[in-house]
């Protein structure tokens, strides 16, 4: 064969990027009611320290002077502490909590976001005994009534509040009508506050650092570190003690994971603005660096307009080991690194994975980013995800394996049980046991004793189907939440999450999320949110209009009908009208949690309106319709 012959010849695929992660297998017992119990026969390795802030004390031997969290000042530059820094300030700020009267029972509650404050008093607190309760900053600096703080607040009652600035937090503060309880503020504090500076300043004597050792020496198995709150579908968010025999479950499946960035000769590095108030940012991720004595930025952007551009800033100049976030910043971030060679050398240069949470990674988005990749570095990178939840310490499955199917959220995690019962078909509701589960919801035995089944497992109310029913191996796909799903009127099952991720890959890149309605209604459709740029980029008449004018504007209307139209799923899959929102999720009517994350059932009780909308024999003409 001539050599002009080899032009024939399709092209080698190009290869994933090595990750470092040990191959897992797993174990599957097979019940008679088709019931499945799954688990690694790799047992869970004891952590070395009781959570993850006994870890400081080594680094700080071994890396004292290296930069251990880095923020954004005021002007811009990376505001730094070492190792060495970190270990003298958490022994004294954790005496000083101690000297304050915290302690088990009498929790610190934090209203602000990340920042180095917060993580020298988050690690102070968990090393000494001190339960923390961080709580999200929305319900101060959003919410117009404070209802949610107040509710988390009866729920825990503060022993001292500690907030970033004085006067930012201060109507949230006076909402909580509290004065007997001590304010810790690093900027403006008011008379009668405690000033940062003044309480991280405690003398470290030998005295106060064997007394911040002894406590630490005191803390007990089932002694709760910190309580994180979720939202529930209505009212007051859900309060999840997490006990250090949970955290030290959670340390030893990221020293299991991550084992050979552990005994790296070179830090790893993170970017991260997952918020520390949620088991990812705040358990995770913060102990993942503590652990591994790593580098962590703490990212001041969010996938928001306005604020990713910060993330970018920051992705310039910080080349991740690791780089996870939630699948909207992913989007975002694929349209970046298309457009920025630089953005994209610096993001590909050293990563091993990137990981994705909270919801499923649009397969578009996965396939942008990679082709930016095979351009950059000549290889793919591994996407790693998961499924867990707040009630489990963030553990339960984790796949760290080159996939193309996004759905595979992996296999159990050594430590982790699963139980898989059968629902219809091939899908298995998902239930998790393990030391990392939490013991009960604060204050409410009801939901405690519905979480769990008669066997311990805690009910995650989630889908999922197996890769491959005869190899669990190859890990589970996600398929939705099970509370979510409905039957159309002729008793068909709507699988929400399956229809809602297929919608916003068919509609990319013109929505950002979407809301699934149809119960008892002849067929499916959905109320959506416009992603105003590509909206505004679809014509030049549309450049400059808002949200508000780009929901209704006919060219837009038209743009998503064309995708409608090429949908040939089946009827309980396929979107047959769609309607574009312009008001936001609102967090103070619970349509949105933190992350991102859109409770579908609140939002169509909210906006019934606009699903009756969706339903009208006669649709308004801003209603995309496929036929």
């Amino acid at each position: 064969m001539s050599p002009l012959a080899t032009a024939d010849v399709a092209p080698a695929p190009v290869r994933y990027r090595p990750v470092p992660y040990a191959a897992r297998q797993t174990l599957c017992e097979r019940r008679a009611d088709g019931t499945l119990i799954l688990r690694s026969p790799q047992p869970s390795k004891p952590a070395e320290h009781t959570g993850f802030a006994g870890a400081i004390a080594r680094w700080a031997a071994r890396r004292g002077d290296l930069p251990a969290f880095c923020e954004r000042d005021a002007q811009g530059h990376w505001r730094r502490i070492t190792w060495a820094q970190l270990w003298q300030q958490v022994q004294a700020v954790g005496v000083a909590l101690l000297d304050m009267g915290l302690g088990q029972g009498r929790p610190v509650v934090i209203l602000s976001p990340n920042s180095l404050e917060q993580l020298v008093l988050l690690l102070a607190a968990e090393y000494v005994g001190v339960t923390v309760a961080p709580v999200s900053p929305a319900y101060s600096l959003l919410s117009q009534d404070f209802a949610r703080l107040k509710g988390v607040c009866e729920l825990v009652p503060p022993a001292a509040l500690f907030v970033q600035d004085a006067a930012t937090f201060e109507r949230a503060i006076a909402a909580l009508d509290c004065p007997e309880v001590p304010v810790i503020a690093v900027r403006g504090t008011k008379p009668g506050q405690v000033s940062w500076d003044a309480f991280c300043a405690t003398e470290l004597t030998p005295e106060r650092r064997q007394r911040a050792a002894a406590a630490h020496g005191a803390i007990r198995p089932d002694d709760i570190a910190k309580i994180l709150f979720t939202s529930g579908s209505t009212g007051v968010p859900k309060g999840v003690p997490s006990s250090y025999r949970n955290l030290q479950a959670a340390a030893s499946n990221l020293l299991d994971m991550f084992a050979s960035l552990a005994a790296a000769d070179e830090p790893p590095v993170f970017l991260d603005w997952l918020p520390w108030h949620h088991a990812l940012g705040g358990i995770l991720n913060l102990g993942r660096s503590v652990l591994l004595g790593a580098t962590h930025y703490i990212d001041d952007g969010k996938p928001l307009p306005g604020l990713f551009e910060r993330t970018i800033r920051n992705l310039r100049e910080v080349s991740p080991t690791v780089l996870t976030s939630v699948p909207s910043a992913w989007t975002m971030l694929a349209a970046e690194l298309e457009r920025d060679p630089q953005l994209a050398q610096s993001v590909f240069a050293r990563v091993i994975n990137f990981g994705y949470g909270g919801a499923s990674l649009p397969k578009d988005v996965n396939e942008r980013i990679q082709r930016v990749a095979e351009r950059t570095v000549g290889e793919r990178i591994v996407f790693a995800t998961g499924l867990a939840s707040t009630e489990t310490t963030g553990v339960g499955t984790y796949r760290t394996w080159a996939s193309d199917d996004l759905g595979n959220i992996g296999a159990p995690a050594p430590g982790t049980e699963l139980k898989l019962v059968p629902l219809d078909g091939d899908r298995y509701e998902i239930r998790v046991r393990g030391a990392h589960n939490f013991a009960g919801y604060v204050a409410r035995p009801d939901l405690t004793a519905a979480a769990f089944d008669d066997e311990g497992f805690f009910k995650l109310g989630d889908a999922v189907r197996l890769v491959d029913a005869a190899d669990p191996t190859q890990g589970m796909r996600f398929d939705g939440r099970v509370a979510e799903d409905f039957k159309l009127v002729n008793g068909t099952w709507v699988r929400t999450g399956s229809v809602r991720l297929g919608l916003i890959e068919r509609c990319a890149p013109l929505i950002t999320d979407a809301v699934i309605c149809g119960h008892d209604q002849d067929y499916v459709a959905a109320l959506a949110w416009p992603n105003v740029a590509a909206c505004q980029r679809l014509m030049p008449e549309l450049a400059g209009l808002g949200a508000a004018e780009l929901a209704t504007h006919p060219l837009v209307v038209d743009a998503l009908r064309q995708r409608l139209r090429k949908d040939a799923a089946s009827a309980s899959l396929r979107v047959e009208r769609l309607l574009l929102m312009a008001e936001p999720p609102s967090m103070d009517a619970n349509e949105i949690a933190d992350k991102g994350y859109v409770n579908q059932a609140t939002t169509r009780s909210r906006r019934a309106h606009l699903v009756d909308e969706l339903f009208r024999d006669e649709p308004s003409a801003h209603v995309a319709c496929a036929h």
